[in-house]
């Protein structure tokens, strides 16, 4: 085997499932090597889509109380005599994160979710004004990795502003790009500055020249080897449409993507703006939705948006709809829906083939707020850790049955 060309090897282990792949990884140290090579799990990614675990991260204890910890539990799927599907989070957390200890009665700490890229998921720390701490985890390995404190101030409220994670696979390494405003005297001169840091390594953030067309907001999302995201609300051209800022990894250059041309009539839910408009990942393509008339479509290898479904005609509760990405391999659509009138959340799924929405109950959620529900991706980058540096790397200290001792501190 030693032999056979690196490029012939890597090419036959992305035809093997993922299941079967792990456990190739006992046979030899050098299959082990090939099958931890970041390259691989490219190539197994464009391959093959495996089924996603859905899995509920929330403040412990809820808001408004101040949060001693981050909780992430999977959240298990069963269905009901009548077919209904269930959705449980398991009661125990299988992972714990302890909060940074306030110094002082009246100091605040929020902690807010941002997005997630290949798994991996991350959060910042604020005291109510600035981000002070930023955050990579892997809540199935159960590693935690905390980024250097930015050199400038990014702001909580993030209107202008935002992050994300992506991978580089000239370098196979995942880099963090913010992107923010700073403030000025001109209040109407909006100056931009874009930071990237290479997790792992020594370097610090790195400011780069090129900036975005437009400030960004909202989660950051992974496809293609580019970053996508929305182009701030406040500085759109109009109030109809938004252009989508892509940022190649690799490359580091930003581009701009034309806004989605809705195609169907605003519905009853009466949403006159794009504001609440968003963008998902759909089984590792970038979706977008629009909140006004309910089509989720996706950008297509040209970066040409091609409309992919509609819930046209199915009734919600008049609130704010937010795609949550696809449950299975099939692509049905898993959705949230928060009501205007009521306070607990609504869960639906959409059926791509048979294009059925269908209610979903959640079970086990309610006594936690602040919820967000991220839906893991079980490929080859699962079973990485977050970089090949462990030393970096801070374990949760568990005791016997997933309960939590002691946390990885943000």
């Amino acid at each position: 085997m030693e032999d056979i060309p690196s490029n012939i090897m890597l090419d036959i282990l992305s035809r093997i499932r993922l299941k079967p792949l792990v456990r190739l990884q006992r046979v030899s140290k050098l299959w082990r090597k090939y099958i931890n090579d970041f390259y691989l799990a490219v190539m197994h990614g464009e391959r093959f889509i495996e089924e996603p675990t859905p899995i509920m991260l929330h403040l412990n204890p809820p808001p408004p109380k101040r949060p001693r910890s981050l909780c992430f539990h999977v959240i298990d799927q069963s269905r009901t005599t009548n077919n209904t599907l269930v959705f449980r989070p398991k009661k125990v957390p299988d992972f714990e994160i302890m909060c940074k200890k306030l110094l002082s009665k009246s100091s605040i700490t929020n902690i807010e979710f941002l997005g997630s890229c290949h798994g991996l998921i991350y959060v910042s720390e604020d005291d109510g004004e600035v981000v002070t701490t930023l955050a990579v985890i892997h809540p199935i390995k159960k590693q935690c990795y905390k980024l250097p404190t930015l050199p400038i101030p990014f702001y909580a409220s993030q209107i202008q502003e935002s992050c994300g994670i992506g991978f580089d696979s000239s370098t196979n390494t995942i880099k963090m790009v913010c992107v923010v405003l700073l403030r000025g005297d001109r209040p109407a001169v909006k100056k931009l500055c874009t930071m990237v840091h290479v997790l792992g390594t020594n370097k610090s953030w790195q400011e780069i020249p090129q900036v975005p067309s437009y400030p960004i907001v909202g989660e950051g999302i992974f496809a293609n080897g580019c970053l996508h995201w929305l182009a701030s609300y406040h500085d759109s051209p109009t109030k109809d449409e938004r252009h989508v800022v892509s940022f190649d990894v690799k490359k580091e250059e930003f581009g701009l993507i034309n806004p989605v041309k809705t195609v169907s009539y605003p519905t009853k839910r009466e949403f006159n703006s794009c504001l609440c408009d968003h963008l998902g990942n759909l089984n590792g393509q970038v979706g977008y939705f629009c909140n006004r008339t309910t089509e989720v479509w996706v950008l297509d290898h040209k970066k040409e948006w091609v409309l992919h479904c509609n819930f046209e005609g199915h009734d919600f509760p008049y609130g704010y709809l937010k795609v949550l990405g696809c449950l299975n391999k099939e692509g049905d659509i898993f959705i949230n829906c928060t009501p205007s009138d009521i306070g607990k959340d609504l869960f639906y799924v959409y059926n791509l083939r048979s294009r059925v929405l269908h209610e979903a109950d959640f079970v086990g959620g309610e006594d936690e707020s602040e919820t967000n529900i991220v839906m893991f991706p079980n490929s080859l980058f699962s079973i990485h850790d977050i970089i090949t540096n462990n030393n970096s790397i801070k374990k949760t200290c568990l005791r016997k049955k997933n309960v939590v001792v002691t946390g990885t501190k943000l």
